[in-house]
């Protein structure tokens, strides 16, 4: 949906209400796994691009949490890109398939890809608009985007700011991206938000399984997923 398209104003009311029933329509929810057990079911078998995979210090290398690894084992190909050249080069050396790369450049790394998949780096770049051009310009026809970002409106975040007095997280940070700002940044990137998810898995306890399941019935059910995942396509050619 091109809201430019409507009204050149970007507070009208009408293309508001539009813009909310198109946004609901897409979301979809998911309670019975996790973020990384979601993609490595998405790119099972596939060609990946996995866009900032070093996570943010060698350390994480080794955690079991470190999503890279789940989804290099999980697709046919994956070649894993990131900023950070020093420890890209001991991944080299650790026989990884990684590259040194500025994914907000107009780089071409000659490659295409089913699936790229940039996690937990939108926030963090100047011009997000320019990442999601590189990733578009590495798909293969009907190839599909994947972009995770914290949700800032989630019972997490308001905890932590009730306990601090302001909302203090990843000094890294330079931007929240909700789902109106990726339709937006979607859409000066020529690229089109198909869906954004809702992922995190339920416990197993069906008592507090229950309680969650109804929690999320009487409040705003974003409140209770910290993380969106968005899904971006390339857009139908007329």
């Amino acid at each position: 949906m091109d809201w430019t398209k409507l009204t050149d104003d970007p507070n009208n009311g009408d293309v508001k209400r539009q813009v909310l029933a198109h946004l609901l329509a897409m979301r979809r929810i998911e309670t019975h796994r996790d973020l990384t057990a979601f993609m490595v079911d998405r790119v099972k078998g596939k060609r990946v691009l996995d866009v900032g995979i070093v996570s943010h210090a060698e350390n994480y290398f080794a955690k079991s949490s470190w999503r890279h690894e789940h989804i290099r084992q999980s697709a046919a190909y994956c070649l894993g890109v990131d900023i950070l050249a020093d420890l890209i080069a001991k991944l080299k050396v650790a026989g990884y398939n990684v590259a040194a790369v500025d994914a907000t450049s107009d780089a071409d790394l000659g490659e295409r890809f089913d699936v790229v998949f940039i996690g937990d780096t939108i926030e963090h770049v100047d011009n997000p608009a320019a990442l999601l051009r590189f990733a578009g310009r590495h798909l293969s026809p009907g190839g599909v985007i994947f972009a995770s970002t914290p949700n800032p409106f989630s019972r997490k975040f308001i905890k932590r700011m009730r306990r601090d007095g302001t909302a203090l997280v990843n000094l890294d940070h330079m931007a929240w991206i909700t789902p109106t700002m990726a339709m937006e940044i979607g859409r000066r990137a020529g690229l089109e938000l198909s869906h954004y998810h809702l992922i995190k898995r339920d416990p197993d306890n069906p008592l507090v399984r229950g309680m969650r399941q109804l929690a999320r019935k009487i409040v705003p059910i974003e409140l209770s997923f910290p993380d969106f995942l968005y899904e971006f396509r390339q857009p139908e050619r007329a």
